[in-house]
């Protein structure tokens, strides 16, 4: 009962992220359920406009999914591709495929001989967190399309990682300055405001900057077969030197290359004690060096948020743990992946919460 939650949402599930990192390609994305997961998906995890796009369920009947007919979804698949072939053929997993070991693969597999489609399986069950199927829905859609890098490819950087569930466009677009500035050529989010062809060219780069959890794999990948050198973390441009009139205690929660590279950049300054506290899945190679704690459940948030913080940084919701006689400061920063659509996406840059920071430390 330990991860009962009275006043939070559960965050997206590992479906939800796998098909949100996919959802700007226009590929064909199953998510293969007999009832609920795809409902879920577009009722709260999914903002942007539906219309067009080509992310459905695969509406198998509970026992059919149970009984593991598989010709009934791939006579499905067939008859989605016959007229209008998309890029690549995506088929998520959910519940009862998970519990019953559905061979996801298998049936991408036999797609793709069918139809002559590059098709991949994510093995999304609904019980992890959504950058795990994020992160593997990156890697895969990369592994089958990617194109072999051309030798004018220039000082292209690529932003492995970028979903809403974790950044508003504004704070993209934000991002993408701030590389440009620091000296590429061009830069590529692949997942957020760009397409296919960014895919298809993403062995072209230079380089390749992590800025989330879910863009790992595929940054591990890319360097493996292509040997493009990887970073993590966010190019931030302010000036954090901060020397505070009193010792100040800060919580930062979300997710972890946000949440660890900011608090990194606090504690560079005296008199200030950072915690990060990370609500998805860590990795040891995200800023080894900055301590951090998993808040996982919503007795561990509340028994953190309740502690002598002078500054508390992380979503809206938050807020409904504070103790009544709570005084920190409170900096709202929407998460897609924990408060869905109680919050439109944020014009803010991510600049604008340096300054707060900035502004309640001095």
């Amino acid at each position: 009962m330990k991860d009962f939650r009275m006043i939070l949402p559960n965050p997206a599930s590992d479906t939800a992220g796998a098909a949100s990192m996919l959802f700007q390609l226009n590929g064909l994305t199953i998510i293969h359920d007999a009832a609920g997961s795809m409902e879920s998906y577009i009722t709260f995890d999914e903002e942007r406009e539906l219309e067009g796009k080509r992310t459905v369920a695969s509406r198998l009947s509970r026992l059919e999914a149970i009984t593991g007919d598989d010709s009934i979804l791939l006579n499905k698949i067939e008859d989605a591709c016959a007229d209008n072939p998309p890029p690549f053929i995506a088929i998520l997993g959910s519940p009862v495929p998970f519990t019953i070991g559905t061979d996801l693969e298998g049936i991408a597999s036999e797609a793709e001989f069918t139809t002559d489609i590059p098709a991949f399986g994510v093995n999304s069950g609904g019980f992890e967190l959504y950058d795990k199927g994020a992160g593997e829905a990156l890697k895969k859609v990369l592994q089958k399309t990617v194109q072999p890098p051309e030798a004018n490819g220039g000082q292209l950087v690529n932003l492995l990682g970028a979903t809403p569930m974790d950044y508003s466009p504004a704070e993209i677009a934000d991002l993408e300055q701030l590389v440009l500035a620091n000296g590429a050529d061009s830069v590529n989010n692949l997942t957020m405001t760009d397409g296919m062809e960014q895919i298809y060219g993403a062995a072209d780069a230079a380089y390749n900057l992590v800025i989330s959890t879910s863009g790992l794999p595929a940054a591990r990948y890319l360097k493996q077969k292509y040997g493009i050198p990887y970073s993590i973390g966010i190019p931030f441009n302010s000036d954090l030197a901060i020397a505070p009139e009193s010792p100040k205690k800060i919580l930062l929660i979300g997710e972890s290359v946000f949440t660890k590279q900011l608090a990194q950049l606090l504690t560079q300054n005296d008199g200030i004690d950072v915690t990060a506290g990370i609500i998805s899945n860590d990795d040891a190679e995200i800023f080894p060096d900055v301590s951090s704690m998993l808040l996982h459940t919503e007795d561990a948030i509340r028994t953190e948020v309740r502690k002598d913080y002078d500054i508390i940084l992380g979503d809206p919701l938050y807020k409904e743990l504070l103790a009544p006689e709570s005084t920190c400061i409170f900096i709202e920063r929407p998460h897609r992946a924990l408060s869905g659509r109680l919050y439109p996406f944020s014009e803010y840059k991510l600049t604008h919460y340096l300054d707060k920071l900035k502004e309640c430390l001095t």
